[in-house]
């Protein structure tokens, strides 16, 4: 078995063991951070925060593959079919992808104003949710050290405006870059797909188009992914700049992407049985992720460079510490210890 591999299973183990021995204070943290997420989610989809598609008959609506502008008649008349009707007198864009052989058209309308409410809906989402999952995390790392903190902590980000600034900021970016990332990649898969719906016999592109998703969604992700240790940084230390929390963030997995992409890809089988079973799971899979990924950078920052260290960390036990720096390293070494706090 192969360091980064021995590495993962020891983490996985160490973060097991923590959601045991402080099973109420992590169940609390994510209890609070679902039941707030479900809420954004329910008044986003309300407030018209959303997009969506249809499935039409291409005998009902016979428009080819490619990105339409449309009048307020013909996008008040598709947003009437999702009960939006209201959000079309501006008119807007259409993506149609049509398919001869089945006879369908899938239809993506984006209304003008609807783009205008996304934004500030989505807005208030982030304003509502991100202290909160900062403070969520702040709460885990306080739990990682056999201290956790009183429940109300949790809304500490609500409380100094200027953490809530710098939390937003962070978050909006990592969102920024997480939508573009996904935008480029998905690009090769997504012309293949148009191309093979609007040619004659363009079944093999189609069938090139689900790799080449596939591979991009992947290569978004990876990219999305080279930001965010920022989260865990700024939890930890939350005096740090929005620039120095994403640049620290992005030097800390120098020559360690591959094994942080390893390990956040681990989590995909449970996410996907999170979303088949209503996100009951995420009660546990929430503090388990959180902790696994913040136990990670705790690791990448004793690990790093010496000349570059935020953290000087001696592991080898031949070498005799000081009582703190002896304890701190049998923490990291052995998990958790089960030492008496006052």
């Amino acid at each position: 078995m192969n360091g980064p591999t021995l590495t993962r299973r020891i983490l996985k183990a160490r973060a097991k063991r923590t959601i045991a021995r402080f099973s109420r204070p992590c169940i609390a943290a994510a209890c609070l951070l679902l039941a707030f997420t479900v809420l954004a989610r329910a008044f986003s989809v309300y407030a018209g925060g959303a997009l969506y598609y249809l499935m039409l008959d291409i005998r009902q609506f016979p428009m080819e593959t490619g990105l339409w502008r449309a009048d307020p008649t013909l996008m008040t008349t598709l947003m009437s079919m999702l009960g939006l009707e209201r959000l079309g007198d501006l008119g807007g864009m259409v993506f149609a992808l049509s398919d001869a052989v089945s006879g369908l058209v899938i239809v993506l309308p984006v209304a003008w104003r609807q783009l205008i409410n996304l934004v500030v809906i989505q807005g208030i989402v982030f304003l509502v949710t991100v202290p909160l999952q900062y403070g969520v995390l702040t709460q885990f790392r306080s739990i990682l050290e056999g201290r956790p903190a009183p429940f109300r902590s949790v809304l500490r980000w609500y409380l100094d405006l200027h953490l809530t600034g710098k939390a937003l900021a962070v978050q909006v970016l990592l969102t920024l870059w997480q939508w573009a990332a996904r935008l480029v990649c998905i690009v090769p898969g997504l012309l293949c797909l148009i191309a093979g719906s609007a040619f004659p016999n363009g079944e093999w592109m189609l069938l090139l188009s689900s790799s080449l998703s596939i591979l991009g969604m992947l290569g978004g992700y990876y990219l999305y992914m080279l930001l965010l240790p920022a989260r865990y940084l700024l939890a930890q230390s939350p005096g740090l700049s929005v620039r120095q929390a994403l640049s620290r963030g992005f030097r800390l997995l120098t020559g360690r992407r591959g094994d942080y992409f390893k390990l956040n890809l681990s989590f995909l089988p449970l996410q996907v049985l999170s979303m088949v079973l209503w996100n009951i799971p995420n009660l546990y899979l929430v503090p388990y992720m959180e902790l696994l990924l913040r136990l990670n950078v705790r690791i990448l920052q004793i690990s790093y460079p010496e000349c570059q260290r935020d953290i000087y960390m001696v592991t080898s036990r031949r070498h005799e510490l000081s009582p703190a720096a002896h304890h701190f390293r049998e923490f990291v070494l052995t998990g958790l210890l089960d030492t008496p706090h006052s």
